[in-house]
């Protein structure tokens, strides 16, 4: 706590030296901190975080080989394997190559490969070699994705991208949007 002598001899000789003080202690108690996570936010974060792990060991080097058929097996595999669980399955997992273009995603649609690498989670991904999430809106449809890189020797070869729908999100995992976006999904 500050001394009352120390207040009273900082307001008297100088107003704005003790507003700018209050202002700083104000702000500072403000830091910034996420609030905690609800169960449910950590429950849906721990099992993204788990498939992410399991998902990119088996992807890293049939990506870094560019093997897309290999990487569309897995996913299928992967998915299937989440069903059979019983565990909710996301519902789209995607890999993009090491340039950020979209290589293969499950469910299949048709061919397609989208370059996503000037989207801002993308960026981070490949540049700080770090997990993000974002909001993806594809036609009418809201989603909400998780991005991993795909580290081989130490360089991004690509990167894994798990998709729940908004519904999803909402009612089978109860969690909101904006605790989804505040979620950290590094530590």
């Amino acid at each position: 706590m500050v001394s009352e002598n120390l207040v009273r001899a900082v307001k008297g000789s100088r107003p704005w030296l003790f507003s700018l003080i209050c202002l700083v202690v104000i702000l500072g108690g403000c830091g910034g901190q996420r609030p905690p996570l609800s169960n449910q936010a950590q429950t849906l974060k721990k099992e993204l975080l788990g498939e992410m792990k399991t998902l990119s060991a088996a992807l890293v080097e049939p990506v870094a080989k560019q093997d897309w058929e290999t990487v569309s097996n897995i996913l299928q595999t992967s998915h299937e394997a989440l069903a059979k669980k019983g565990k909710p399955a996301p519902a789209r997992i995607a890999v993009l190559d090491r340039h950020g273009i979209l290589q293969v995603r499950h469910p299949q649609k048709r061919e397609e490969h989208f370059d996503f690498y000037q989207f801002e989670p993308v960026k981070i991904v490949y540049l700080k070699k770090k997990r993000a999430q974002a909001r993806l809106y594809a036609g009418k449809d809201k989603f909400f994705i998780v991005i991993a890189p795909l580290l081989h020797q130490e360089q991004v070869a690509g990167a894994v991208v798990l998709g729940l729908s908004a519904e999803d999100l909402q009612h089978t995992w109860k969690v909101s949007e904006k605790e989804f976006l505040d979620i950290d999904f590094n530590s």
